[in-house]
């Protein structure tokens, strides 16, 4: 079973022991998305989010850090494009000097801290880590507050495709753990022909 991330309610730049340099008003033309976003699924859905901006305005700040002449964003991108949808000029930043690898750990970590990742996201963002970054099991269940057991299990679920969870997702299914491991087990022909997953 997944463990709660232990920075569940710390700020992100603390939990990583990372310094922030500074805090800033950024003009949303100076800034540019993160490539690396560990998301897939549900980038566009920011509607709830751009109505609570428009009420309340942005209560935590998104982190970047500098790319060239222009600020990449670390963690907060569904803040960014919903500002961007409410037409603000600039947007308020914490700017982080932590390198491109701790930020793609961060990025992933803030993901899931606010659970907007799906398993197979993560398994994926998992993958990377260990098969490009060569972090062991260890090194990223620490990164994420999970036990090696649950880091191994959604990096086996990566191995699905990602029209296979897209078409999961259409079909109104629910994309937990058990339907995935399900629908691979399916795919690679280890279960039963016909899949039928929870609601």
């Amino acid at each position: 079973m997944a463990k709660r991330s232990d920075f569940a309610g710390m700020d992100l730049l603390t939990a990583f022991g990372e310094k922030e340099s500074s805090k800033l008003e950024i003009q949303l033309s100076d800034i540019v998305p993160n490539p690396s976003q560990p998301r897939v699924f549900g980038k566009e859905e920011v509607s709830d989010l751009v109505e609570s901006m428009k009420r309340l305005g942005l209560i935590e700040p998104i982190v970047v850090r500098k790319s060239g002449k222009k600020y990449q964003i670390v963690a907060g991108e569904r803040r960014y494009q919903a500002a961007k949808i409410l037409k603000w000029n600039t947007i308020p930043a914490i700017e982080t000097s932590a390198s491109e690898d701790k930020c793609f750990e961060m990025a992933l970590a803030e993901n899931e801290k606010r659970k907007s990742l799906n398993p197979w996201e993560v398994g994926r963002a998992i993958q990377f880590l260990r098969k490009e970054k060569k972090k062991t099991a260890e090194e990223v269940s620490k990164i994420l507050g999970f036990t090696e057991r649950y880091v191994k299990q959604l990096s086996s679920i990566a191995r699905l495709d990602q029209k296979s969870v897209g078409d999961l997702i259409k079909s109104g299914k629910d994309t937990s753990v058990k339907n995935l491991e399900a629908l691979l087990k399916q795919k690679e022909g280890r279960g039963v022909k016909s899949f039928h997953p929870e609601n």
